[in-house]
């Protein structure tokens, strides 16, 4: 009787838990949208940018509703990333989101500032404006970086430790369970797989011809000629597997394209195709790095070149002339200010890269299925 009732409040708790941080998450969502509305409020009214022209008791004024602002973003942002990292984080293609939004704070806020708002020759709450939207940006990176790089963990790793295609949607095989002692070889013939049962094999003339499967067409998962001959002994007529290849009964009525489809949906091709993403993605993985440990240097003089030619763009849009203080703002002036900004915006790039690549990888092999 204990148990029951403690797997109930567990699960309550489990709820009361979850509703929590979702409320918690809600909420900080909505205070950080209000404090960036303010700080992008006082920055295009030109307030912030009039700042060194007001009164004393003013500049106090605004400069203190800068700072509570940015330190509401900050706290705002912190407890909205914590939240929803606790209520998703099985669901590791968050990390992107977090990517994303970090991009934008710390990168694309600053920008628009620096460029489109009201500047003067006086000194400005500028760069206080830009630094708290970089902080918070840089919060949302953490756990981004965290997803970013468990989701490519896990599309490697998946493809050891679960069948990474849905049985319930093959047509042949579907309710086939593995044998208890399969033979289990890497990249191996349809008989060398575990799905193949002993008794058919035994007879099989695939099998005997030594080929596989979805080379001839036909197998035993596909075409019920093959499990008849199989059963009645009829497979394995010579020792020479190029004599028995005669002996592979070939479906004449199928077009190639029908022969492949059903290689398309049958658990023994599926599952080889499962074990060619497991030797493709780690050598995608190890490619992906050999090429950024290589091209560093490179990448880096790409990046602030990219970085120099969005500055040029955008500043085309700007409303008044850049001043000095406002030019040292610019992003690629705040990439090479610090290496270690320089690299962590390669290594985001490479994961993301390296993300993509392995969902291209995952689109030929799991759904286009060559």
């Amino acid at each position: 009787m204990g148990r029951p009732v403690r797997s109930f409040r567990a699960r309550k708790t489990a709820e009361m838990l979850q509703d929590l941080l979702q409320l918690v998450g809600v909420v900080s969502a909505v205070g950080a949208v209000l404090a960036i509305a303010y700080l992008l409020w006082g920055v295009f009214s030109g307030m912030v940018s009039s700042w060194a022209t007001l009164p004393p008791a003013e500049r106090l004024r605004v400069e203190q509703n800068v700072d509570i602002a940015g330190r509401v973003l900050l706290i705002s942002t912190a407890a909205a990333a914590a939240s929803f990292t606790l209520l998703y984080i099985q669901e590791t293609t968050i990390g992107y989101i977090f990517l994303l939004l970090s991009a934008l704070l710390a990168l694309g806020a600053p920008l628009g500032i620096i460029h489109l708002a009201p500047q003067g020759r006086e000194p400005t709450l500028l760069p206080a404006v830009v630094v708290a939207f970089q902080q918070a940006g840089l919060l949302c990176l953490v756990p981004g970086i965290i997803f970013a790089v468990l989701d490519v963990w896990m599309r490697v790793t998946s493809g050891y430790f679960r069948e990474m295609f849905n049985r319930a949607n093959l047509q042949y095989g579907a309710n086939v369970a593995r044998e208890s002692q399969p033979t289990n070889r890497l990249l191996g013939k349809c008989w060398q797989l575990p799905f193949c049962r002993p008794s058919i094999r035994k007879s099989c003339p695939i099998y005997h011809a030594r080929r596989a499967c979805w080379r001839e067409g036909v197998g035993c998962m596909c075409e019920e000629r093959v499990i008849l001959q199989a059963l009645e002994g009829k497979g394995a007529p010579s020792s020479d597997p190029r004599q028995n290849v005669r002996f592979i009964p070939y479906n004449r009525h199928l077009s190639e394209e029908e022969k492949r489809e059903r290689c398309r949906n049958c658990i023994i091709y599926n599952y080889r195709q499962q074990q060619k993403y497991q030797v493709i993605a780690p050598v995608v993985i190890v490619a992906a790095v050999t090429i950024v440990v290589n091209y560093a240097q490179q990448a880096q003089q790409l990046l602030f070149q990219v970085l120099r030619t969005v500055d040029n763009f955008v500043a085309r849009f700007a409303f008044l002339p850049s001043s000095g203080e406002v030019q040292y703002m610019k992003i690629e002036s705040l990439a090479r200010s610090s290496e270690f900004v320089a690299w962590m915006m390669i290594g985001i790039i490479a994961v993301i890269f390296v993300s993509y690549i392995l969902r291209i990888v995952e689109y030929f092999i799991f759904q286009l299925k060559v």
